[in-house]
């Protein structure tokens, strides 16, 4: 009688930490899983590849005519300040004025 009382104790103290550690924690993270059959993920594959290309392609599209047009003002700029410059080298100064 006193071995069935221990086994019984011993498989229940045995038993408790399992059924604690089976509880779900309700801020443990959760993953979906979906398979695909091959040519269903190579068709994904090939798509991400290619959108991700696209955007580098984008990317560097807009950084390239940004510095394009940059410089394309930057020269414009100049030639103005180059005309500006001419016209005030050109202006009379107050010492060619002067009645001396």
């Amino acid at each position: 009688m006193k071995t069935i009382i221990t086994a019984t104790v011993i498989l229940a103290a045995s038993l408790f930490p399992a059924a604690a550690s089976a509880q779900t924690n309700p801020e443990m993270e959760k993953m979906t899983i979906t398979y695909r059959a091959p040519l269903d993920y190579a068709l994904y594959q090939y798509t991400i590849e290619l959108l991700g290309h696209y955007r580098s392609e984008i990317q560097s599209s807009i950084y390239h005519q940004a510095k394009h047009n940059s410089h394309a003002m930057a020269k414009a700029f100049n030639r103005s300040q180059t005309h500006k410059m001419t016209e005030i080298a050109a202006m009379p100064t107050e010492k060619s004025l002067s009645p001396e």
